[in-house]
């Protein structure tokens, strides 16, 4: 054999190597998950048990930012209600805005004073915009901030952030935000330590009391007085008129890009809601808001699911829900559709990525960015190695 065909056969193999090599570590590091890496073209370079239905986490809320987005229509905005009787009470009615911060009622406080408003009996709060108890995955127990509870009136994501000062006093964590009365018991409840934002709890009536001390604060600091300090719920009924409708000041978009960067499952389920009213009218409910997002799936994505057709059937809109089931050849179908919305995901040093994270699930999905354009990615892994960083480096060496 000629000293030139044993060195092109050896520079093959020199070529070739690396990529076995990454093949190989690629699939020691997936164990039984799925992984597909697409060119900008649409081009399959990596495919790695595409087929395998495993449980996507918060992966879902790619595909949920699309629905809303095209369901709803960029022009959507959240309002918020306020209603006064003949007793001079004021009814704040919620329509479910997940971004009804601290911030956003200082501004509404300011707008009622602007139109006339000085005085106030009670502060009634009306939640009744989405159905009593929805059906909706709920981690009981767990005062972590992505296990709030959805309300159609909730503020700051239904959370408080609490914090200690350097002598072991309770303040409160952001400069925004007053130190309520409920905060202050629920602060009163633990120990003095590190910063930390907490749900408010399994039952609907202490988000509602949150909601109510903190309005009654910033109408009294925009100078309108609030008489009864006490906690009232009720629903808008006749002998209430229409005083003001306030559009929360965030776009659709804004929402939706907080709600990726962040994972909020609050903000997803919020939206989820949202849908099926828009739909059907309220209360809000469960089921028609999964009749609303099933059929939008269906006609977004039902000729890009691959093998995962089981994704047509979303429960919920956060991923918290382990029945769920997708691939990753079912999840590459949606990104490809997604690439007009890829700008919302979060960019990581180059990827605009979303993660999926439960215990023992750990995936990624988004976009490599090459010099050709978009590469869009999809791992998942169902185990108790998290090893989708290091899946992620590999995939990046593959893309020009």
């Amino acid at each position: 054999m000629s000293r030139s065909i044993l060195f092109s056969i050896a520079l093959f193999g020199y070529l070739l190597s690396p990529s076995i090599q990454a093949q190989t570590r690629l699939e020691n590091l997936l164990g039984d998950g799925g992984l597909m890496l697409n060119s900008a073209a649409g081009e399959n370079l990596v495919s790695i048990n595409a087929s395998r239905a495993l449980v996507p986490a918060s992966l879902v809320k790619i595909p949920l930012t699309q629905v809303v987005l095209t369901t709803l229509g960029d022009d959507f905005r959240f309002e918020t209600l306020f209603f006064r009787n003949m007793e001079g009470d004021l009814l704040i009615r919620g329509l479910g805005d997940p971004f009804l911060v601290s911030e956003e009622i200082a501004q509404i406080a300011d707008t009622l004073s602007a139109r006339g408003l000085q005085r106030v009996r009670r502060l009634v709060m009306d939640d009744s915009a989405f159905e009593p108890e929805p059906d909706l995955p709920l981690e009981v127990g767990a005062r972590d901030p992505y296990a709030a509870r959805v309300s159609a009136l909730a503020v700051n994501f239904n959370t408080v952030n609490l914090a200690w000062s350097a002598d072991g006093q309770l303040v409160s964590g952001e400069e925004q935000t007053p130190l309520t009365p409920l905060a202050r018991e629920l602060g009163a409840t633990l120990t003095p330590g590190n910063p930390e934002r907490i749900n408010l709890g399994n039952s609907p009536r202490a988000g509602l009391q949150q909601a109510q001390q903190l309005f009654h604060y910033f109408l009294e600091a925009s100078g309108i007085t609030v008489s009864d300090s006490g906690f009232y719920r009720e629903s808008v009924s006749e002998g209430w008129e229409l005083l003001y409708s306030h559009p929360s000041s965030r776009s659709l978009r804004e929402i939706l890009a907080g709600m990726l960067r962040y994972s909020n499952n609050f903000i997803a389920n919020q939206l989820f809601l949202t849908l099926g009213a828009q739909q059907s009218g309220y209360p809000a409910t469960v089921a028609a808001a999964r009749s609303v997002l099933q059929r939008r799936l269906s006609d977004l994505y039902g000729g890009g699911y691959g093998d995962a057709p089981e994704l047509l059937l979303m429960p919920e809109g956060s991923g918290l829900s382990r029945e769920q089931r997708s691939s990753a050849a079912g999840m590459m179908g949606i990104l490809q559709q997604f690439r007009p919305y890829a700008s919302l995901l979060s960019d990581n040093d180059g990827v605009l990525r979303k993660s999926g994270t439960l215990t023992g699930v750990y995936n990624f999905a988004g976009f490599i960015q090459g010099v050709d354009g978009l590469y869009p990615f999809v791992i998942m892994t169902n185990q108790g190695s998290n090893n989708r960083a290091e899946i992620l480096r590999l995939l990046r060496q593959q893309v020009p």
